[in-house]
């Protein structure tokens, strides 16, 4: 593993924040756990830059650590621009990470036309699907059956079984008639 102490000497003799706070979007994008920690304790840095940006490339590509201590910083909006970090974390299967963010009351995971759940069941990501059934806020029938659609279409049929236990709706448009 790469010695990270000598890139966070040379962060300290910089601004952290510059190029629109680079630095921690950069940081979170790769999980540099301890990279983060450093940059967060820094006054000049704002994990919110550009949309929250740090916490959405964190829950995009897994790396739940960091999601959960960027979670802890009291300037990072989880669900800013669309409520994407969970969006990202449900269409890369990163269930720990959909769970965290469920937990905070700002995120809302059907927003977009649920789209968490429509990506997560296009992807075939069982887990997901599963958890994000469990919020009442969730409605799998959205969009015309959209995610069962989806589901089908890949053969995810797992999941086409887990949405139809789950009021799926059978009077959407013509092309959803026939997706069983």
């Amino acid at each position: 593993m790469t010695d990270y102490r000598l890139e966070l000497h040379r962060i300290k003799r910089t601004d952290p924040s510059e190029n629109e706070n680079f630095a921690i979007r950069n940081a979170s994008t790769y999980g540099l756990v301890e990279v983060v920690q450093e940059l967060l304790k820094d006054s000049r840095v704002d994990p919110s830059a550009k949309n929250n940006q740090a916490i959405q490339y964190a829950s995009q590509n897994g790396h739940t650590e960091t999601v959960r201590l960027l979670l802890g910083d009291p300037r990072v909006d989880p669900s800013d621009d669309d409520n994407f970090a969970i969006i990202y974390a449900s269409e890369g299967g990163h269930v720990d990470i959909v769970r965290l963010l469920l937990e905070d009351p700002r995120v809302d995971p059907s927003i977009s036309g649920n789209w968490a759940i429509r990506l997560a069941s296009q992807r075939g990501h069982v887990d997901v699907v599963r958890l994000l059934l469990t919020d009442p806020r969730v409605d799998p029938s959205s969009n015309d059956n959209e995610a069962i659609w989806f589901a089908r279409q890949k053969g995810h049929l797992e999941i086409v079984q887990l949405l139809t236990e789950h009021s799926f709706r059978v009077d959407g448009p013509e092309y959803n008639k026939n997706i069983l």
